[in-house]
């Protein structure tokens, strides 16, 4: 009887130690990751202010497109708005052309902001440029997609995106 005693005694002891070798080694890698992170965003302001102001995924976040619209207001010049993204390293840039889907979903976030441009108002040839950008996040990657459209050569209307990719 002191045998079996001794084995189940020993038996606990290794499934012990190996959950907490578990345990630590997974709080371990989260902490690292989490410093990894927090450095990414330290070397990006603009994106380290728009990610203290929305954590979720979204496809239209408020509060980051104030953010952004606190960097580059509504009215600043094309190239001057496109700059400020590219400054921060993160981000690419590139043309995009409307489709009468994304015209649908544009006016179905004027909606919910509870704004409306009446369809007369409206440009029929949009300027629209797309950015991308990639953060690390600890169990994912957030992408971050900005969305601005133009208006004679003017900021108009600016989206922020915020998906969380698991991979």
């Amino acid at each position: 009887m002191r045998r079996f005693v001794r084995i189940v005694l020993v038996g606990c002891l290794c499934v012990a130690a190996v959950a907490a070798v578990l345990i630590g080694s997974l709080w371990a890698w989260i902490s690292y990751r989490s410093a990894q992170v927090e450095a990414y965003y330290r070397e990006v302001p603009l994106l380290n202010r728009m990610h203290e102001r929305e954590k979720q995924s979204t496809n239209d976040s408020e509060a980051a497109r104030q953010v952004l619209l606190d960097s580059v207001p509504l009215g600043s010049d094309r190239e001057a708005a496109i700059a400020v993204l590219r400054e921060q390293g993160r981000f690419s840039c590139r043309p995009r052309v409307e489709t009468e889907e994304d015209a649908r979903q544009h006016a179905r976030f004027l909606e919910l902001r509870r704004q409306s441009i009446p369809p007369q108002d409206r440009p029929a040839a949009k300027d629209l440029v797309e950015c991308n950008g990639g953060a690390p996040s600890i169990e994912a990657n957030t992408v971050w997609i900005v969305y601005l459209e133009f208006a004679d050569g003017r900021l108009s209307d600016a989206r922020v995106a915020v998906w969380h990719i698991f991979l």
